[in-house]
Parts: C-alpha cells; sequence; structure tokens
C-alpha cells in the first residue's frame, strides 16, 4: 500500500541547529564578538518534538532520495533483518519497505532533515535507538494505527522507519506498530548510521559535484528555492523569491510575517576563507554533513555558509520577523541548507 501521507506529513516538519563556539579567523581584523544577552537560545521541548542541539555533521548513511534505486541497499541487510522475520522487502512508491510476520509492514526513508514538528500530533515521545536520538510519533489517532520513528543521525537527511500493517491504516495494533518501527531502525542504523557503529551505504553520494551550482536550472532561486525555506517556517508560494545580487554573488531573497532568508553563492572559487565574516558575529567553523562550514550568529539573524567541492561558496542568512522566530535562527538556516545540499546532490531542486 502506498505509504504518501506520511511521507508527505513529514515533510511539513522543521529542524535545525544551534552553535556557541567562537571562531580563531577573522579576515575583517577584529575578532567577533558575542551576540547581546538579549539574543533569544533555542530550548528544545522535553517530549521530543523539537529540533536537533546536536551539530550537522555527519556523511548520509543511504541515498536521500525517493526512487526504486535508493533502495537497492535492502539485501544487504538480509542477516540482519532474519530476527524480526522478514517475509520479503522492496522499493515502494514513498519509501524501502520489509513485509514482516502478522501482516505487519516497515517503511525506511531518508528524505528530509530532522524536524521539528510544527503540526498537531496524536502522541509524540523521545527516544534513543542504537545510541542516537530521536522521537517516535504518531498524528492521527486510533483508529489510524500508522506508528512513526525519526532518528537525528546528524546529517543532511534524518532517518525515518513507519510501521504500520499491510492491510490498512487502522489494521493491527499501534503500539505492535511502534516497536516494529524501533526495532528495524536499530537495525539500519547500526548498520549504516557511523555514530551507531554502522558504514555508509556505498551508493551514497556524500557531497555535490564541483560544477553542481553551474548544472542546477533556474538559478540561485532553485538552488534555495522556496519548498527549501518552508522547511524553516517560511512560507512562499513557488515563484516567490526575489533574485539580486549581494556582495557575495547572486542572491534569492523570501519574505513572510514568520521571517526573511537569503540564498547566495560565490561564482568564483575563494573558499570560506574568501568570504567575509558579519561584523559581530558568533562564528563557529566546523563541518556540514561531509563540508567545510562557517556558522555565524549576530542578535538579529543566522548565517550558515558552506564550502563546496568547486571551493564556491552557498551561503544562506536567516532573519527571524516573528517574536517565536528569534530562538530558532541558527536551528532554521540550518535545516534550509541541508535541504539545499541534499538537492544538489541529487540534481533534483
Amino acid at each position: 500500500m502506498s505509504r504518501w501521507p506520511a511521507l508527505l506529513a513529514g515533510l511539513l516538519l522543521l529542524t535545525g541547529c544551534s552553535t556557541t563556539v567562537t571562531g580563531s579567523a577573522f579576515p575583517q581584523g577584529s575578532a567577533p564578538q558575542a551576540p547581546s544577552a538579549d539574543t533569544p537560545v533555542y530550548k528544545a521541548p522535553a517530549n521530543g518534538s523539537g529540533f536537533s542541539t546536536d551539530p550537522l555533521d555527519q556523511p548520509l548513511p543511504l541515498r536521500s532520495e525517493i526512487s526504486k534505486a535508493a533502495c537497492d541497499w535492502l539485501p544487504l541487510v538480509t542477516e540482519e533483518m532474519k530476527p524480526l522475520g522478514t517475509i520479503s522487502s522492496e522499493a515502494v512508491l514513498s519509501g524501502c519497505q520489509f513485509v514482516l510476520p502478522n501482516n505487519k509492514g516497515a517503511q525506511v526513508h531518508v528524505y528530509g532533515p530532522y524536524n521539528r514538528i510544527t503540526q498537531t500530533t496524536s502522541s509524540v515521545e523521545p527516544v534513543q535507538i542504537a545510541g542516537l536520538k530521536g522521537r517516535v510519533y504518531t498524528f492521527d489517532p486510533p483508529p489510524v494505527t500508522f506508528c512513526s520513528v525519526l532518528l537525528d543521525v546528524r546529517a543532511y537527511a534524518a532517518l525515518a522507519v513507519d510501521g504500520y500493517d499491510i492491510g490498512g491504516d487502522e489494521a493491527g495494533n499501534r503500539a505492535e506498530h511502534c516497536e516494529v518501527a524501533k526495532k528495524v531502525a536499530e537495525v539500519i542504523a547500526k548498520k549504516f548510521v557511523p555514530l551507531a557503529g554502522g558504514t555508509p551505504w556505498e551508493g551514497v553520494v556524500q557531497e555535490p559535484p564541483a560544477d553542481a551550482l553551474a548544472k542546477m536550472p533556474g538559478g540561485i532561486c532553485e538552488i534555495v528555492k522556496f519548498t527549501h525555506v518552508n522547511y524553516a517556517g517560511i512560507s512562499v508560494p513557488r515563484g516567490g523569491g526575489k533574485e539580486g545580487t549581494t556582495p557575495l554573488g547572486p542572491s534569492c531573497s523570501y519574505e513572510s510575517k514568520y521571517a526573511n532568508a537569503v540564498g547566495s553563492y560565490t561564482t568564483a572559487g575563494v573558499g570560506l576563507a574568501g568570504v567575509p565574516e558579519k561584523p559581530g558575529a558568533r562564528v563557529t567553523p566546523g563541518k556540514f554533513g561531509v563540508l567545510p562550514s562557517r556558522t555565524e550568529q549576530t542578535a538579529t539573524s543566522c548565517t550558515l555558509s558552506v564550502e563546496l567541492q568547486s571551493k564556491q561558496v552557498l551561503q544562506t542568512e536567516f532573519i527571524p520577523v516573528a517574536k517565536d522566530a528569534k530562538d530558532k535562527a541558527c536551528e532554521s538556516v540550518r535545516v534550509t541548507m541541508a535541504v539545499s545540499v541534499a538537492s544538489l546532490i541529487s540534481g533534483i531542486s
């Protein structure tokens, strides 16, 4: 059966990062200062529904796309899945499916970053599986028995596993489906997630090709697309981006009552060292997935810059407008960048 409703629901979730380490390289000649004391700091809710506050510094465990080829790893877990009594496995419309005894099914997909939940849930609670933080949650109340697990693998996309009855969304037992999703998530994590002792599937491309920016049709507003900023709570329609230029290069800006965002990139391969830091920002150098990165937080915005294989720099800035966006600036810019980089890897905007 199709699992598109659950996948589409998952795409409505939002996520991001928090940064606190001060950088040591100041090309503009003066050390950046920490944001003022009134700069809100994000605190994740105890029920597990919020953003990840850990660095996004890990490789993708599986391919971040929905396609038949993205499920070619299924035979690699045949032995590990035997204790669960796997009857069959295959690529389906919205993920990679295992059929288990007693008509139970489990679907795996790695599509979209670890998100905060913004829609009404029937249940949500934190979970730790194979040493990874995550959540187990349901959107629809009974009689629907569908159950989902989302693990923060600290990569461009999270590891998601749905548990359900093959016969229908109201068949079977929800508690059992949650347990199935947890057990399958543990198998996949231990096999493919480095933080859980696994090794990423060799079929995964971990960074955009050197010519990714040039090959993306439609320019900067397709590289940092309206659907990407939607993940960060900026609701704009198709074509809602405004092209322009910044000192960095071509830019695309999005405006809403919640927040504004600006995506841009360097046309030359100058690297992060060639992009000046924002005055007065708290600077955190690090990795974004496998790419060199720099986060710059001020009292009014958060900017994430990522150095691509070509040495070009892709940058996104998140500027809160609404009060409830102010403590989520760095979390929001990270989720936007995660979707943008994953799109450059797959070549699908």
